[in-house]
C-alpha cells in the first residue's frame, strides 16, 4: 500500500465533516501557544481544496502533502528534539497559516472523572502558593469542553492553548497540573496537558462502543449505541436542550427577587415540615426556612450546617451570607456584625442536587447558630417549599453511555502524538467492580489502537472513602482497587496507589500534589526509563507457620517500614471464609500476621475497605498495594 494511499484511509476516520470546505483549515488543537510532541513523528492534518499542493514545516522538518478528493489531508514530519519557540506554516500557492510560540516537549493527555477534572483552585491544599508560584509560561493546557456524542466522526472541541501563570493555574486541572509542573522543572521541556475530563462519568463512555462489543457487562448497551447512532444522538441533543434548561433554573434568582423568598415578611406557614437533618432526600429547587428567636443582638456569630448536598444559598433576615458549589467543602460561616438581632432571625436556604436531583441539608451534631458563647441547635423542624420555584427538568446520564465520550473527546484528537496518558477514574464504576478489570483493559488497549502508538497509561488507583468498618466486611471499592490492579498485567502502564490520601467523607480528597507526585514517579520509571523505585510493596507470597502466615514483598527497596506505632489494615481467615481483625508486624524484609480468633489462618486480607487505615510502606516512603491472598478468586499482587 503507498504511504499516501494509506494516509488517506486514516483520514476517512480521523478528519470530520466540520472541516469540509475548500479554506484551508486546520483542527484548533493546532493554535498559537501549542506543545507538540518531541522525538515522536508529528501528524498535523486539516482540510483544503480538493486537489492542493500543501507544504508544512516546522523547525527543521518541512514535507509537502496534497489534499484527497474530498480535500483532506495529512502530512507527517520527522521526530524532533525539545525546543522553540517555533512557527508552524502550512501554505499553498493560495493561502498560508503560521501558528507562533510553538513548542517541542512532552504532551500528556489528562482524562478521567472528577478528581482528575479537579481544579486547582477548587479548594486543593496550598492551592494559593502553588498560584503565586506558577509563572511557568513552557506549561500549556488545552482543556477540551465537555462534549458527548453518538456519531464517531467529530471535530476536535473547540479551546485555546492557555500558558502557565498566577491569572491562569487556579483553572487548571490539579493533578495535571502539579504533574506537568515536574514534568518541566526535571526534564527542562516544554508541557503540554490536553485535559479531556469530566465529572461523574463511567469508563464505558470513555471506551469505543464497537470494542465494548465482548466486554461481559456492556454488550447489550453498546449493541444498541452501534445500531442507531442517529436516533442516540437525537436523544442526546434533547437530553441537552434539558440539561440547558436545568441549569438556567439552577442560575435564576427568581426565588429571591420576584417571590422573595428570603425575606421574614413573605409568609411559610402553609409550607411543608421537614426535620434536619433529612433521612430521606428532597427534591427539585428546595427552599428550607427556621426563625430563631434571640434574647440579644450577638456582637459575634457564625452557622453551620455540616453538609450541604450539593449546590446551596444561605440567607440571614433577606441577605445572602454564603454560597456553595458542588466543589466546596460545607465550613462555617462568619455571619457579618450587626446581621443578626434581638428577637426573631430568619434563617433560609435554596438547595439544589444538580447530580440527581436529592437535596440533602445537615449532618447530625453538626446544625448550629452560635451567638456569642451560646451555641443554638437548628436541627429538628424547618419549613420547606420545592414548588415554589419550576420544576427541575428529567436530565439522564447520557455521558455515561458505551462511546460516547471517546467519540467526542477522545477520537477527534488522533493522531496529535502524545506522550502518553494520566488517567484517574473508576469511582462510578465502583457498583460494578466485577467487570473493571476487562473494561478498562479494553479502554487502554483500543485507546492504543486507535491512535496507532503504544500509548504508556499511568493511572490512580481509588482512594480510601466512606465511613470505616470496625470489622473486616466485603467492599465493591476494594474490589474494584483490585480490577484496577489486575489492569498493571498490559505492558506500559503503572499504578499510583493512593488509599493513604482519601477523605472519609469527600469523594474529592484535596491533596491532589501528591498524588501526582506519584504519577510523575511512575513516568520516570516507565516511561523515561529511570532506574528507581516507582510502586509501594507489591504482594508476593504467603507461607503458614502455624497461627501466623508469613508474606513476602516486590518493590520492597532497602525495606519495608510502617507510618505509626502498629502495622494496621491486615485481616485473616480460616477454612471457614470468615475475615477478623489481625495484628501484624515487621519480621525483617517479611510481615507475620495472625489472629487470636484464627487459629489455623489460610487467607489473608490486606486494604480490604471502602476506607483502611492501611499503613505498611516502602523504603520510598509508598504504600502497599491492597491484595487479597489464598482465597478463591484472589489474584493477589502483579509483578
Amino acid at each position: 500500500m503507498s504511504k499516501l494511499l494509506h494516509c488517506c484511509l486514516i483520514l476517512m476516520t480521523l478528519i470530520t465533516p466540520g472541516l469540509m470546505a475548500d479554506e484551508l483549515k486546520l483542527p484548533p488543537l493546532f493554535a498559537d501557544h501549542m506543545v507538540l510532541q518531541r522525538d515522536l513523528p508529528l501528524k498535523v492534518w486539516g482540510q483544503a481544496k480538493a486537489g492542493q499542493q500543501l507544504e508544512v514545516e516546522l523547525a527543521q522538518s518541512k514535507t509537502n502533502v496534497t489534499a484527497d478528493a474530498k480535500g483532506q489531508w495529512l502530512a507527517t514530519l520527522k521526530p524532533q528534539a525539545a525546543g522553540g519557540p517555533y512557527q508552524l506554516t502550512i501554505s499553498s500557492k493560495e493561502q498560508k497559516i503560521s501558528f507562533t510560540d510553538v513548542w517541542l516537549g512532552d504532551v500528556w493527555l489528562a482524562s478521567g472523572q472528577s478528581n482528575m477534572e479537579w481544579k486547582l483552585g477548587a479548594q486543593t491544599e496550598n492551592w494559593q502558593q502553588e498560584v503565586q508560584d506558577s509563572q511557568l509560561p513552557k506549561i500549556r493546557f488545552y482543556t477540551l469542553p465537555k462534549t458527548l456524542s453518538a456519531l464517531s466522526n467529530q471535530p476536535v472541541p473547540e479551546a485555546s492553548w492557555i500558558k502557565a501563570s498566577p491569572e491562569t493555574v487556579a483553572d487548571f486541572s490539579a493533578i495535571g497540573w502539579f504533574f506537568a509542573k515536574q514534568n518541566h522543572l526535571q526534564k527542562g521541556v516544554a508541557v503540554g496537558i490536553i485535559d479531556a475530563t469530566w465529572g461523574g462519568t463511567a469508563a464505558e463512555a470513555w471506551t469505543p462502543a464497537q470494542a465494548l462489543l465482548a466486554v461481559p457487562g456492556y454488550e447489550k448497551d453498546a449493541a444498541d449505541m452501534q445500531a442507531q447512532p442517529e436516533v442516540w444522538q437525537q436523544r442526546i441533543e434533547e437530553n441537552k436542550q434539558k440539561d440547558q434548561q436545568k441549569w438556567q433554573l439552577i442560575g435564576s434568582n427568581a426565588g429571591v427577587e420576584q417571590l422573595k423568598l428570603a425575606e421574614p415578611a413573605t409568609a411559610d406557614s402553609q409550607w411543608q415540615q421537614v426535620s434536619l437533618p433529612n433521612a430521606t432526600p428532597l427534591s427539585d429547587i428546595v427552599w428550607l426556612r427556621k426563625t430563631v428567636k434571640l434574647a440579644k443582638a450577638p456582637t459575634q456569630a457564625s452557622l453551620f450546617f455540616g453538609d450541604i448536598n450539593q449546590i446551596g444559598r444561605i440567607f440571614i433576615n433577606g441577605k445572602q451570607v454564603a454560597e456553595e458549589s458542588w466543589a466546596d467543602s460545607t465550613t462555617e460561616i462568619k455571619l457579618p456584625a450587626g446581621l443578626l438581632k434581638a428577637g426573631d432571625n430568619l434563617i433560609a436556604l435554596r438547595v439544589i442536587n444538580s447530580w440527581d436531583n436529592k437535596v440533602s441539608v445537615g449532618r447530625a451534631g453538626q446544625l448550629w447558630l452560635k451567638a456569642d458563647t451560646t451555641q443554638l441547635n437548628l436541627e429538628g423542624d424547618w419549613r420547606y417549599n420545592n414548588t415554589a420555584e419550576p420544576k427541575l427538568p428529567d436530565v439522564k446520564f447520557l455521558n455515561w453511555k458505551p462511546g460516547v465520550l471517546f467519540n467526542a473527546m477522545i477520537k477527534p484528537l488522533m493522531p496529535y502524538a502524545v506522550k502518553g496518558v494520566i488517567w484517574y477514574q473508576g469511582e462510578s464504576n465502583g457498583d460494578k467492580p466485577q467487570y473493571y478489570h476487562k473494561l478498562f483493559s479494553t479502554l487502554i488497549q483500543s485507546w492504543r489502537q486507535h491512535w496507532q502508538q503504544p500509548l504508556p497509561f499511568l493511572y490512580v488507583q481509588l482512594a480510601s472513602y466512606m465511613q470505616p468498618k470496625a470489622q473486616p466486611a466485603e467492599s465493591s471499592w476494594a474490589a474494584l482497587r483490585e480490577a484496577q490492579t489486575q489492569t498493571l498485567a498490559l505492558p506500559q502502564t503503572a499504578m499510583a496507589v493512593i488509599t493513604d490520601l482519601g477523605d472519609i467523607e469527600d469523594v474529592h480528597p484535596r491533596r491532589k500534589k501528591p498524588v501526582a507526585e506519584r504519577l510523575w514517579l511512575a513516568a520516570r520509571a516507565v516511561v523515561y526509563g529511570e532506574d528507581l523505585l516507582y510502586s509501594g510493596p507489591v504482594f508476593k507470597s504467603m507461607q503458614a507457620e502455624g497461627a501466623q502466615l508469613r508474606l513476602s514483598f516486590d518493590q520492597a527497596g532497602t525495606g519495608l517500614s510502617v507510618q505509626g506505632d502498629e502495622l494496621k489494615g491486615f485481616a485473616v481467615a480460616g477454612a471457614d471464609g470468615k475475615y477478623q481483625n489481625a495484628q501484624a508486624r515487621l519480621d525483617g524484609r517479611e510481615v507475620l500476621v495472625w489472629s487470636d480468633k484464627v487459629k489455623q489462618p489460610v487467607s489473608v486480607r490486606f486494604g480490604w475497605a471502602d476506607y483502611t487505615y492501611a499503613n505498611l510502606y516502602n523504603s520510598a516512603g509508598l504504600p502497599a498495594v491492597p491484595f487479597r491472598a489464598g482465597e478463591k478468586g484472589a489474584t493477589g499482587g502483579v509483578k
